[in-house]
């Protein structure tokens, strides 16, 4: 009996071990796949030849990505108009249909189910692709090109990073009340060689204005 007990006790105490060891598998896998969606995310328009919108920031692609995975299931017949936007997130790729109160989504390798968007992930996705960064981008270089600093930027306004930074005091404000609060930081690609880096300018998204920037270095 206590060598049965002995056996018994060795064989669950193996299992459990190997039920541990596959679980950690798993988290080592998903950990793998998350990071490799964390890299960046395209946006295209389908019903315009506007510029593709690439995003690396990680809290942006981070939103996106929870977006997508909460989406709620539609059941019924699909009847869907073209789509308006293509979503490019790791190896998936995504079909979009957004307005100001609603979003739905569909992987392109399955056209026969639908997912609908949170209310909050409709704004948070609308506030993105509304702009598609482009007027913060070009308020920003309209805003060198008056101050003379253009000069030193390769290529023009549609080559800048726009993101979303806390303002603080490292930044020149045109407006003090800005300070903390959140707005559009716009960095444009130097030249090669040139003496003095071109500015860091920030701009309102609600308004669209220039409200400060960080002077070249």
């Amino acid at each position: 009996m206590k060598k049965m007990s002995l056996v018994l006790s060795l064989f669950l105490l193996s299992f459990g071990l190997f039920g541990c060891q596959e679980n950690s598998e798993v988290k080592v896998d998903n950990s793998q796949v998350n990071t490799e969606r964390l890299e960046k995310i395209s946006i295209d328009s389908t019903e315009s030849n506007s510029e593709t919108l690439v995003i690396n920031a990680t809290e942006t692609i981070e939103m996106i990505n929870e977006a997508i995975e909460n989406a709620e299931k539609q059941l019924g017949i699909i009847n869907m108009a073209d789509p308006e936007f293509k979503i490019e997130i790791g190896e998936e790729t995504y079909f979009l249909w957004i307005d100001e109160k609603s979003g739905t989504i569909m992987n392109i390798e399955d056209t026969h189910t639908i997912y609908s968007l949170s209310v909050s992930s409709v704004n948070q996705i609308n506030e993105i692709i509304s702009y598609n960064y482009l007027n913060i981008r070009e308020t920003a270089w309209n805003f060198l090109k008056e101050k003379g600093w253009s000069d030193s930027a390769k290529g023009e306004w549609k080559s800048a990073t726009v993101t979303k930074i806390i303002v603080s005091e490292e930044y020149e404000l045109l407006d003090k009340s800005y300070d903390g609060k959140e707005v559009f930081s716009v960095q444009f690609e130097d030249k090669e060689n040139v003496v003095a880096s071109t500015p860091i300018i920030l701009v309102d998204s609600d308004t669209n204005k220039v409200i400060g920037y960080i002077p070249g270095e």
